[in-house]
């Protein structure tokens, strides 16, 4: 497995595999019920927060193959309003994104310095092969000592955190039932 560092230049690509990756993920169903529309929305939606990640000091890693990509962030407490960069957003869109942005920074943990891992994502077609754990276990070699923290957002993707070091904290929130997250920390 060859995996690179994303640059801007791959934004595209990385949004691509993001959206195809989380189609189905019941976090993009509940913000974009519409089949259709989160189709049409998620690449834009998607490239813009691994622009963020690049922006912020955070990282992406990406497959040469381009099967799979991580979205790192770094653990700031930068309060930057980035609302106005999702102008993809319908009105009502805005208000669910918003939602879901606060219940996820009011869960968030004050631990110290860490990495949060915002997305993992391997292309459907490729899933439940080891694609993603091959992935992860690289960037969490890289990060070496350093903590890092996820939301899972599906129960699917639980067992292969924890087979990385990752537990559960805090109580699992969701701005939905069928749209609920649980908060993962791997002490490094």
């Amino acid at each position: 497995m060859t995996v690179r560092t994303a640059t801007t230049e791959d934004l595209p690509d990385v949004g691509e595999l993001l959206a195809a990756a989380f189609h189905t993920d019941p976090v993009s169903v509940w913000l974009f019920p519409d089949d259709d529309r989160r189709r049409a929305v998620q690449p834009p939606f998607f490239r813009t927060f691994a622009l963020l990640a690049l922006e912020s000091g955070g990282s992406i890693s990406l497959r040469e193959d381009g099967l799979a990509a991580t979205v790192w962030f770094p653990s700031s407490d930068d309060d930057e309003d980035v609302m106005s960069l999702f102008d993809m957003l319908t009105d009502e869109e805005a208000k669910k994104f918003e939602h879901l942005s606060e219940l996820m920074a009011e869960h968030h943990p004050d631990r110290g310095e860490h990495r949060h891992l915002q997305f993992i994502a391997v292309h459907p077609d490729h899933q439940r092969h080891g694609i993603g754990g091959d992935l992860l276990a690289h960037d969490l070699s890289a990060l070496g000592d350093m903590p890092a923290y996820l939301e899972a957002s599906s129960r699917l993707s639980i067992p292969l955190y924890q087979r990385h070091g990752f537990e559960h904290i805090g109580t699992p929130f969701d701005p939905d039932p069928d749209a609920r997250m649980y908060p993962m920390w791997r002490a490094g």
